[in-house]
C-alpha cells in the first residue's frame, strides 16, 4: 500500500503540473484524489486517533529539530472540518493511538514553480539574419497540497499500513480560503463512501 500512496502522490503531481487554458478562479485548480485498501473492512473499525497539530512538510528537516506546524486559526479548521466528517460517518476519536482502530495523519506542504521563456529578434542586413534572445520572462505559481492518511496497525499488521488516503491539491492565493480548505475536504469524505461504519 505503501507504493500505492507515493503513486497518488505522484498523479497529484503531474496533473497539476500544468494548468491548461484559462482559469478565472483559484477554485477551478483544486482537485481531489482518494484510494484506499480494498481488502480493509472499514465497516468492522469505528474509533481513530489525530494528532492535534497539522504537520507542514518542508523537506529540509534536520534531525532532532521540531517539525513545523500549520499556524491558527487555519491548524484548528482543518481538524475540525476533519473530525465532523468522520463523526458524520460513525466514527469516535479516541485521544491514544493504542486504544484506536486507526490513525489519521493529516500533513501539508507547499511548492512553487517557475516557468521560464524566452523571446528572440532577428535583424536583416542585405541577406544575412542575425539572431539573439531578449531577457528571459518567467511567471511564478504556488501549489499546496494536503494529504490525509489513515494507518492500520492493530492485529493482523506486522507493521503499520496505509488504508486510506486523500490528496488535496491546488492554486494557492495570497491568503488562505478557508471555504475552499473546507469544501475540499468534504469532497474527500463525499467520494469515499466505504468509510461509513453506521
Amino acid at each position: 500500500m505503501k507504493k500505492n500512496v507515493f503513486y497518488l502522490i505522484g498523479i497529484m503531481l503531474l496533473m497539476v503540473s500544468c494548468y491548461p487554458g484559462e482559469i478565472d478562479s483559484y477554485e477551478e485548480t483544486d482537485i481531489v484524489f482518494t484510494n484506499y485498501e480494498q481488502s480493509f473492512d472499514f465497516a468492522s473499525a469505528g474509533t481513530y486517533a489525530m494528532p492535534d497539530q497539522v504537520v507542514k512538510v518542508t523537506g529540509n528537516l534536520i534531525e532532532g529539530q521540531d517539525p513545523e506546524f500549520v499556524s491558527e486559526p487555519y491548524n484548528t479548521q482543518i481538524l475540525n472540518k476533519i473530525k465532523s466528517n468522520m463523526t458524520a460517518l460513525g466514527w469516535t476519536q479516541v485521544e491514544d493511538p493504542a486504544n484506536a482502530d486507526l490513525t489519521l495523519m493529516p500533513a501539508v506542504w507547499t511548492n512553487t514553480t517557475v516557468v521560464y521563456w524566452y523571446d528572440y529578434w532577428c535583424w536583416y542586413y542585405y541577406y544575412y539574419c542575425g539572431w539573439g534572445y531578449y531577457y528571459p520572462y518567467y511567471t511564478t505559481y504556488t501549489t499546496g497540497t494536503m494529504v490525509m492518511t489513515m494507518v492500520a496497525s492493530g492485529e493482523g499488521y506486522v507493521e503499520p499500513s496505509s488504508v486510506w488516503t486523500a490528496a488535496i491539491n491546488g492554486l494557492l492565493s495570497g491568503s488562505s480560503d478557508v471555504s475552499r480548505i473546507n469544501n475540499a475536504i468534504d469532497q474527500a469524505f463525499i467520494q469515499s463512501p466505504y468509510l461509513n461504519t453506521k
